[in-house]
């Protein structure tokens, strides 16, 4: 099996980088313990302070050339241009991270908040989502402006504080920008992170990595049910357990549809020509003639399946009895989806509410939002960051996809028809699968030196050159 870093090259380029000196930076960002919570009375904001002071601190060009701006406890650098006939970019990421589960502290190499620098890595929560694109972006910026490059098109750096929860400190951010009239010729996000066989794809031996366009839409639909409880010998008219239960099984029994969404077309266009596999390969001779056709092989494949629908996840359910012999009283569950492109939070709701069919049964959205908008994949944005990222990954197919996730990104749909999403950290796909917001979170050190090169070489190309 093929290592991520046999897909690296370029990694001479910007010998002058410091790389000890960011990886010590990194390191330090890490043992910030920035989680947020959705509670903001359990959030230890001086922790917040700590991460921005770092920032000052560590980058001076970058504070020297720039303005750094609050917006609440997120973080917006402008670097003006020269030219302001050119449409501003923005680079963005966001500060907190997850906590650790509890009771799996020991479980972990190096701790968790340790930024322990060990075995080829650094670790420690924030390495993969996502200090290192925080942290990356700054090292590419400090390079550049403290060799004396000027920059013509004015960049954004934006720092969310709360992507994790409530995607606050992105939509501030994104209102102060809209009042004071920017518009952006596009917006860089995190995503993707990683390189893997398309074999899924109908192209197995073809290494590709994904610029997603969008992103779904992200519900969470809370269903309760209130009775008076009693004695388990009495369960006439069934307990509230057993209504939630038959609603939360109703919903999953009416999954939706597979539907391609417009990124994913743009997917399999992409990759036609390295199509292998029947019955993809003749499939995608005509791709927007076959989607539906498409759309159905998709919902066979538990990779591909989240593409092409809205999923349903039950995800919390509380207030059971603490007995085995008392009937619950006031019962609630939590039921995840993730819109596909075309579908609504209305619809969803009126979908959930004609199959569960049972008044007892309340809804209710503890958060919602429909899908993003689709980002251009022929625009100024997608063309500099595919050129930045290939002489750093020459043998890489970088196709247009989509995230089945959600991200600060979303926000700036107002400013831009260009919000991307893609990291330049690349990883094991193993790596990503299990330490995104897993145990033993950890980016190999020459991932997050070739990430800064990619970074550097797009605010040259976006920025810095005519």
């Amino acid at each position: 099996m093929s290592s991520v870093f046999d897909h690296f090259s370029g990694e001479s380029l910007y010998p002058d980088l410091n790389a000890e000196l960011a990886v010590c930076r990194l390191s330090e960002a890490i043992r910030c313990r920035t989680v947020n919570h959705a509670d903001h009375s359990l959030t230890d904001f001086s922790e917040f302070d700590r991460l921005q002071d770092l920032m000052r601190k560590s980058y001076p060009a970058v504070m020297r050339y720039g303005q750094f701006e609050l917006i609440g406890h997120a973080v917006l650098i402008t670097l003006p241009g020269s030219d302001p006939s050119l449409l501003p970019c923005l680079y963005m990421s966001h500060q907190d991270v997850v906590p650790v589960v509890r009771g799996t502290e020991r479980d972990w190499c190096h701790g968790a908040f340790s930024g322990e620098v060990a075995d080829g890595y650094i670790w420690g929560r924030g390495t993969l989502d996502i200090k290192e694109m925080v942290f990356g972006i700054l090292e590419a910026a400090e390079y550049l402006l403290s060799r004396g490059s000027v920059f013509r098109r004015t960049a954004y750096l934006a720092f969310g504080d709360d992507e994790e929860t409530l995607n606050l400190g992105a939509l501030a951010i994104a209102e102060t920008l809209e009042r004071r009239g920017v518009r952006l010729e596009f917006v860089l996000d995190e995503g993707g992170g990683k390189i893997e066989d398309a074999a899924p794809f109908g192209a197995p031996g073809v290494s590709i990595s994904m610029i997603d366009l969008m992103e779904k839409g992200y519900a969470d639909l809370e269903l309760s049910v209130e009775s008076e409880g009693g004695h388990s010998s009495r369960p006439y008219g069934g307990s509230s357990l057993e209504h939630l239960a038959r609603a939360i099984s109703a919903v999953c029994d009416h999954p939706f549809p597979a539907r391609m969404p417009e990124p994913l077309i743009s997917c399999f266009e992409a990759l036609a020509p390295y199509v292998t596999d029947e019955p993809l390969r003749s499939l995608v001779s005509d791709v927007r003639g076959n989607t539906q056709a498409i759309a159905e092989y998709c919902m066979r494949s538990d990779l591909l399946f989240p593409f092409v629908t809205t999923t349903i996840a039950p995800t919390m359910i509380e207030g059971g009895s603490a007995a085995c012999n008392v009937l619950p009283q006031n019962m609630r569950a939590v039921i995840n989806f993730r819109l596909n492109q075309g579908d609504t939070v209305d619809q969803i709701m009126a979908h959930c509410r004609s199959v569960i069919c049972d008044d007892r049964v309340k809804l209710r959205y503890l958060q919602a939002n429909d899908p993003s908008a689709v980002a251009r994949s022929n625009g100024y944005g997608y063309r500099k960051l595919t050129e930045a990222l290939s002489p750093f990954y020459p043998n890489v197919v970088f196709v247009p996809s989509l995230t089945v996730g959600a991200t600060d990104a979303h926000q700036y749909e107002r400013l831009s028809d260009s919000c991307l999403r893609c990291s330049p950290f690349m990883a094991e796909a193993e790596e990503v699968r299990t330490g995104v917001h897993g145990t033993n979170e950890r980016l190999s050190i020459r991932s997050y030196l070739q990430g800064i090169r990619v970074l550097i070489r797009l605010m040259e190309l976006a920025n810095a050159e005519p």
